[in-house]
């Protein structure tokens, strides 16, 4: 079980370049554990920002959930980019 992950990506919005960070940490429950929930529930943010998502109370693991918090911020990037006719484009690291 990995507690902590961390999901970088570099993009150019308009050929300006931007950074996309996503952390996750999972934080263990106080007390007793509500019944049928993991031991662990997640905490994330974007860019330093806390975030919300309704899989963070189920993720094990903490990496996995960072990239895919990561990979969906991206796919409403690039529809809202071309609905206002940006061009978008993901950097290789």
């Amino acid at each position: 079980m990995v507690l902590q992950g961390e999901y970088k990506v570099k993009y150019t919005l308009d050929r300006v370049l931007t950074e996309l960070v996503v952390e996750v940490e999972l934080k263990e429950y106080e007390g007793a554990v509500p019944p049928g929930k993991n031991m662990y529930y997640g905490e994330a943010k974007v860019n330093g920002i806390p975030y919300e998502d309704e899989d963070l109370p189920y993720c094990v693991n903490a990496q996995y959930c960072a990239e895919g918090i990561a990979l969906k911020l991206i796919e409403e990037y690039k529809a809202e980019a071309k609905a206002e006719g940006k061009s978008f484009r993901l950097k290789r690291k």
